[in-house]
């Protein structure tokens, strides 16, 4: 796993200090968290060596509000080695993996709910979707923290999903000087350098830059990866009450595309986990991203805040593919097609939110909106019994006369979408807590099939809403309860080239949160209805079709605990029930969503005063069984368990080292899949070194 670096290189772990269960803003003696902290504040897992900034993470409201979520914090990412999205979301319950479209994306599902094949779930980076349309695999070497909010409340800037949102929070400057740099090399020849520095460039103006590169000749055959990422921010803060900041990130990401491996005979792991059926001499995938954003906070007296912001992100996706189609009745014989990707994407948006207090209420107004120009366009030849362009699953043999693609998709998407909220947060009593919120969301949608000329049009202006309570019982447990709607656009056409119709949803959670000296637990039961979402179409998977409904309901177990002054510990658990009302598919499972999953991951630090000693991390992830299609084929992707462990050694505050492995007892499972021909398969062990140094 050759990213597996990424958050080796954030190596705070060798310095944190308070436990993984720390529910303030900033490391604090644990003398000081009582009630009155975990009260007004999201679970933080690790340690917050910043205070948030309002700008870019989720607000009071929802930190109040939703007991389920959580803060995954950076020193606790790099322990964890969470080299890719997929891997910190494991520290949290409820999420699991899903198709990530040929290597070039990131995808998973919350609460049982996907996001689009093609699109992957959407995520947020500072509050802002960062994914509309289409966006490469995350390099977390950018991020301070990620925020899993979960439920109804947990809402960001006004959006609302009753399953939950991921929202990615950047690094941004600071007015002490600091700097590192992280060197990696690991298994299948992956390198990989971090550099990272920040400081004041006078007394109101910061600034920090933040650099990625990797190369790696990947566990697959033929599946190299190259990606870099530079991240330039500034902070201007003229007052105590004002602070605006620029942050910017240019990505390159260049990859085969690669749909993994079909199952044989029922079996998703039959075949060798590195064997590609792809051509080599198809190339890589390039993708290319930027994005620029200026968010501002204002300070407008009386504890009225004024948080704005606008971002603009463009993006690029070219690159030929073989994918395979179908396996053959001699089970060894791949037929396939190849496919010309050029998709494009420019997404403008901006926000500005008025939150303050008047009397027990909290209120929050809010406007946003967002323009959206997306192209997907690819070009497609299939196989047919006179031109297979076949290959052998058992013996594989490349540089055959490729077809030539013709055009299969032109789609030209337009969106002009823009939101009203207002919310208020109501302190009933001392501990008793309401919650109420109305969003309206007009919108024009305009899709033109350019194959056919034909333009659809969709306008609307949905209103939705949540409400919600929490009862502090104690200064130790609180139970909470919330309710909410939810609505989002679809893009791409159906197998007949019309347009689809928005998602729709409505949930509810209840649960019991429970806080004290270094110990977090919370248990929460959902259940949730959706329609319209979309999945692989049953009749052809080369196209997308919309669920008629889909329902889940389950159980969450998150905890983190100090064990003694050296040990901490997280621990989740989710039992998901994610079922399907549509008789179009043959089965009624849900693609890629387990009944059961859980994660155990320990953290020991054995530093002394100056910050010198030994620290060591592992634990194990645990997925179900999970359906691997939703044809007729019936493919079940069986249950794993796979492994991770770490040391590092400090040799001061200034250096450190570390040596970690992924999947330590070289699991063989498939993580992920599409169809029964497009089965992801897990990467091997993967061993990785580090070496930090701060100046």
């Amino acid at each position: 796993m050759r990213a597996s670096i990424l958050f080796a290189a954030t190596t705070s772990l060798a310095i944190a200090g308070p436990a993984l269960g720390n529910d303030r803003h900033v490391p604090t003696d644990d003398a000081k968290v009582g009630a009155e902290g975990w009260d007004s504040e999201i679970v933080v897992l690790g340690t917050r060596e910043t205070p948030a900034d309002p700008t870019l993470s989720s607000g009071k409201t929802t930190e109040r509000m939703s007991q389920s979520s959580r803060s995954i914090e950076r020193d606790l990412l790099a322990a964890a080695g969470a080299y890719r999205l997929a891997d910190a979301l494991e520290l949290v319950s409820g999420v699991s993996n899903q198709n990530n479209r040929g290597g070039i994306m990131d995808n998973f599902a919350i609460r049982g709910f996907l996001g689009t094949p093609d699109g992957g779930a959407e995520y947020y980076v500072d509050g802002f979707l960062a994914n509309r349309g289409m966006a490469p695999p995350r390099d977390p070497a950018t991020a301070e923290r990620i925020e899993l909010l979960k439920g109804p409340s947990g809402a960001l800037f006004g959006d609302i999903d009753p399953g939950g949102r991921v929202n990615l929070v950047s690094k941004t400057p600071r007015f002490e000087r600091a700097a590192s740099a992280t060197f990696t090399y690991g298994s299948f020849d992956t390198k990989r350098v971090e550099l990272d520095a920040t400081g004041p460039l006078s007394s109101t103006l910061a600034a920090r830059i933040v650099f990625a590169a990797e190369d790696s000749d990947g566990w697959r055959d033929f599946v190299t990866l190259r990606r870099r990422v530079v991240a330039p921010s500034l902070t201007w803060a003229p007052s105590d009450g004002a602070r605006v900041t620029y942050i910017g990130e240019i990505t390159q990401f260049d990859a085969p595309f690669d749909r993994g491996v079909p199952a044989i005979a029922g079996d998703a792991n039959a075949v060798p986990r590195n064997l590609f059926y792809g051509e080599p001499g198809d190339g890589v995938t390039r993708f290319r991203n930027q994005r620029h954003q200026l968010t501002g906070v204002f300070g407008l007296g009386d504890g009225w805040t004024l948080n704005t912001g606008i971002a603009y992100r463009t993006g690029t996706l070219q690159g030929y593919s073989s994918d395979h189609t179908s396996l053959r009745a001699d089970g060894r014989t791949l037929w396939r097609q190849r496919r010309l990707r050029d998709y494009s994407v420019d997404d403008l948006s901006a926000r500005a939110e008025l939150s303050g207090s008047v009397g027990a209420h909290q209120i929050a107004i809010g406007v946003k909106g967002y323009y959206l120009d997306y192209h997907d366009k690819y070009l497609r030849r299939s196989p047919n019994a006179s031109a297979p362009y076949a290959i052998d699953v058992y013996a594989p043999v490349y540089g055959g006369t490729a077809p030539t693609p013709v055009p299969f998709v032109d789609n030209r998407e337009k969106r002009w979408a823009g939101t009203v909220y207002v919310q208020d947060m109501w302190d009933v009593t001392g501990r008793l807590t309401l919650l109420g919120g109305l969003r309206i969301d007009p919108y024009r949608q305009r899709l033109r099939n350019n194959l056919t000329g034909v333009t659809g049009r969709n306008v609307d202006a949905p209103v939705n809403g949540r409400v919600g309570a929490r009862y502090r019982v104690s200064d130790v447990l609180a139970l909470h309860a919330n309710w909410g709607e939810s609505f989002l656009l679809n893009s791409g056409t159906d197998r007949n080239g019309d347009g689809f119709a928005p998602e729709r949803g409505h949930g509810y959670e209840i649960g019991a949160s429970a806080a004290w000296r270094g110990v977090n637990l919370a248990a929460t039961w959902f259940d949730i209805t959706k329609q319209g979402i979309l999945t692989n179409d049953p009749t052809d998977p080369g196209y997308l079709a919309p669920v008629g409904k889909l329902t889940s309901h389950g159980i969450e177990f998150d905890a983190s605990a100090n064990l003694d002054r050296h040990w901490q510990v997280v621990a989740n658990y989710a039992w998901t029930h994610a079922r399907t009302d549509d008789a179009t598919f043959a089965t009624d499972r849900v693609l890629d969503v387990p009944t059961h999953s859980g994660t155990l991951f320990l953290v020991g630090r054995y530093l002394d005063a100056d910050g010198r000693g030994p620290s060591l991390s592992g634990g194990v992830t645990y997925v179900g069984d999970r359906a691997g299609a939703i044809d007729t084929s019936g493919l079940v992707l069986p249950a794993y368990a796979k492994a991770k462990a770490a040391a590092e050694y400090a040799f001061s505050p200034r250096v450190s080292v570390r040596l970690e492995a992924d999947n330590l007892f070289d699991a063989h499972y498939a993580q992920s899949s599409y169809s029964p021909v497009w089965v992801f398969p897990g990467a091997p062990r993967t061993v990785r070194a580090s070496l930090k140094i701060r100046v």
